[in-house]
């Protein structure tokens, strides 16, 4: 007991700005937090749970900020956005709207929500398996105002449901439209007017990432067949690369690696992996494949980038935890007994929770991998990426939600 009222009282005194993890990816929208003091290995049963309680289904990952936890669960017809007391995990305010599915849309994979919330100053945006998007109060849930990507900017609701999370950008809540009207839009966070919309393209399940090319800020998206780098100030297109698969849908986001201009972008089954080398003249932007795989496959899970190597679950219906150099495209080590892994890195370790609810701690550089420390923990399929805070671990399955301390 006196470890778990320690560990609260370090979430509270130390989970500063720095330490919000206010928008899908976390702090730096990379997965990897800037931070120190996680065990080295943990107890035979896991990791001490501070608190677990229930919470309805959904893969909306967690967002925090003051002390205060959000996410986005279905009950029955509708979404329900909720904020917890991120040291007891007990209910702050709740916020519900009916969201039922739009033709053509499937509930094979459950309804969602799938989108993460992005935390504002003093607002939080939200948007639902069929593409509503609502500004609510941070205070108190209340609705500040609504918009409906299909009506307003001709979205086409996708068949497993609206899964990118929203971006802040200059201001700007930048949402992909993926309509006959707009790609990509950026909506005023005061009353959710239309700042710029930018050029109709489709648009598929991973979320836009922001990069700075040679000194400009650009968006790249993923749609059904392709990777696309835009204007971030008015959704021009620059640049754009063919990204087929089979199934044309791509549900993993880019990354970027700025020090040397490679964009990592990859896609499940026979779509592969593959590197592009993105540099400017003048106006123009240069897209330029410098290696692609088919066998380095990636669906609806993440990666992390550390020091030019990428580390991730690799593979379809069998995966292997990866490390794939960035450069080369050559494959270091394969690690077997962790199935579609969800990553965070932190503190020199790999923290992940596996599709199977299996949590883990690992050492990895590009030479090998060394598993510390691994508990089951949760239900399959477990499809929510963890959040850290400081030494607290937030996870959800499709039922519970835990904190854990993985403090020294």
């Amino acid at each position: 007991m006196t470890r778990v009222l320690m560990t609260l009282a370090v979430l509270t005194a130390t989970a500063t700005a720095a330490d919000d993890w206010s928008q899908w990816g976390g702090p730096t929208r990379d997965f990897q937090v800037r931070t120190g003091g996680l065990a080295a290995r943990w107890p035979e049963g896991g990791p001490p749970k501070l608190w677990s309680r229930p919470l309805g289904a959904g893969y909306s990952a967690i967002t925090f900020r003051d002390g205060q936890l959000y996410t986005l669960y279905r009950d029955g017809e509708q979404d329900v956005v909720v904020a917890l007391d991120a040291k007891t995990g007990a209910t702050r305010w709740e916020t519900r709207y009916t969201a039922p599915l739009a033709e053509g849309q499937t509930s094979q994979f459950g309804q969602g929500p799938n989108a993460t919330p992005l935390v504002l100053e003093d607002r939080l945006i939200t948007v639902s398996f069929t593409g509503q998007v609502h500004c609510l109060s941070r205070k108190d849930g209340k609705v500040l105002w609504r918009v409906d990507l299909v009506s307003a900017h001709g979205y086409t609701p996708q068949e497993f449901g609206y899964s990118a999370s929203p971006l802040l950008h200059d201001g700007k809540v930048i949402l992909l439209a993926g309509g006959s009207a707009h790609g990509v839009i950026a909506l005023n966070p005061q009353d959710g007017a239309l700042a710029w919309g930018g050029a109709p393209h489709g648009i598929s399940y991973a979320s836009p990432v922001l990069i700075n090319v040679d000194g400009q800020d650009q968006l790249v998206v993923m749609s059904s067949d392709e990777v696309l780098g835009l204007s971030a100030d008015g959704g021009r297109i620059l640049w754009r690369h063919g990204c087929v698969n089979r199934y044309r849908n791509n549900a993993t986001d880019p990354i970027w690696s700025p020090k040397d201009g490679l964009l990592w972008v990859a896609t499940q089954l026979d779509g592969g992996a593959r590197v592009l080398k993105l540099s400017r003249s003048g106006d123009k932007t240069e897209a330029t494949e410098a290696w692609f795989d088919r066998k380095v496959q990636i669906f609806h899970w993440n990666a992390v980038l550390v020091d030019g190597t990428v580390y991730g679950s690799i593979g379809g219906q069998q995966t292997f935890l990866s490390a794939v150099d960035l450069e080369t495209g050559a494959v270091r080590w394969k690690q077997r007994g962790f199935h579609k892994a969800l990553c965070v890195h932190a503190d020199g370790k790999l923290i992940f929770l596996d599709e199977n609810g299996v949590l883990a701690l690992a050492l990895v550089s590009p030479e090998r991998c060394e598993v510390l420390s691994r508990v089951a923990l949760t239900e399959k399929p477990s499809w929510t990426v963890p959040t850290l805070v400081g030494p607290t671990l937030f996870v959800r399955d499709g039922k519970t939600i835990m904190a854990l301390d993985l403090g020294e």
